[in-house]
């Protein structure tokens, strides 16, 4: 199948992905892994006007550990942070979620914030996200 027409944009700022979101209002998507969008778009399930790809947008692709809490940013493959050590060994139930996602195909190209915005009840990065009360 084929998804529908949409205006494509690849930024490379954040203020300007910012922005091209903010413009198309609900009828944007921003694309980072795209392992949950694009088969909804090919399925025609959705079928925003506007598609912000993030891949070259700078700054969302690191992963902090801090005394209270493992931030993840946009851009950060599921296997990307089942290997970050520092963020497994603060947060093991990362790692422990993270082997459960599909297969490794999929967790080297999807996203775990993707995951959780995506928001599948049966998926387990939301679930993880929801016992460690995160936000």
């Amino acid at each position: 199948m084929k998804p529908p027409p949409f205006a494509y944009h690849a930024p490379t700022d954040p203020k300007e992905a910012v922005g091209l979101l903010a413009e198309a209002g609900g009828e944007g998507k921003a694309l980072a892994g795209g392992q949950s969008l694009i088969p909804l778009l090919n399925m025609r399930l959705a079928a925003p006007s506007v598609l912000v790809d993030l891949n070259r947008v700078a700054g969302l692709g690191g992963v902090e550990v801090g005394a209270d809490a493992v931030r993840v940013g946009a851009l950060v493959r599921h296997s990307q942070l089942e290997a970050d050590t520092a963020a497994v060994e603060a947060v093991p139930l990362l790692r422990q979620g993270l082997r459960l996602v599909a297969h490794p195909v999929i967790r080297n190209r999807g996203t775990t914030v993707g995951s959780i915005v995506h928001a599948d009840p049966a998926a387990e990065m939301p679930a993880v996200l929801a016992l460690l009360d995160g936000a």
